[in-house]
């Protein structure tokens, strides 16, 4: 299936909405600074905490497949995934993997990156796998109970 990373249309961030049913799914997506219930049309606005990119996987019938930030933190050199979400009618198709290696290739295009990180809960092993599978490596850090920080520096997967 050919996708495409594109800026999310409201449109897209209507169809993002409905993918998040309850505020234990909006936590574990977004962080604890996304208060659930939220509206679409603020998702915007409320995704945007700091600076980033912001896209859409976009499937070659225009249908939104996934959705992920690229956020530029200070560590130089460095980026940092995250709200990687796949539309979960699309779960377990390897979605997740050809979301986060477009995020992973923009971000090193884009930007420069020369890792990336990312933060994911330990109760989700099928992303701790994902993460994994592409060459991400737990390193300790503190942060959010329950989350796992980890780093990949690409090229050496």
């Amino acid at each position: 299936m050919t996708s495409t990373l594109q800026t999310p249309t409201t449109a897209h961030y209507a169809e993002l909405a409905s993918w998040i049913q309850d505020a234990h799914q909006c936590a574990h997506w977004a962080g604890a600074k996304l208060s659930f219930p939220f509206l679409a049309a603020d998702l915007p606005e409320l995704l945007h905490t700091e600076p980033c990119d912001t896209c859409a996987l976009i499937g070659s019938a225009g249908r939104m497949l996934g959705f992920g930030q690229i956020l530029l933190r200070r560590e130089a050199g460095t980026g940092h995934l995250g709200r990687i979400i796949v539309n979960p009618a699309l779960r377990g198709t390897g979605l997740g993997k050809v979301l986060c290696t477009q995020l992973i290739e923009r971000g090193v295009a884009t930007h420069g990156f020369r890792s990336m990180t990312l933060w994911v809960y330990v109760d989700n092993p099928a992303a701790v796998r994902l993460y994994e599978s592409l060459g991400f490596r737990p390193e300790a850090r503190e942060g959010n109970e329950g989350c796992q920080f980890m780093r990949l520096l690409p090229g050496r997967a």
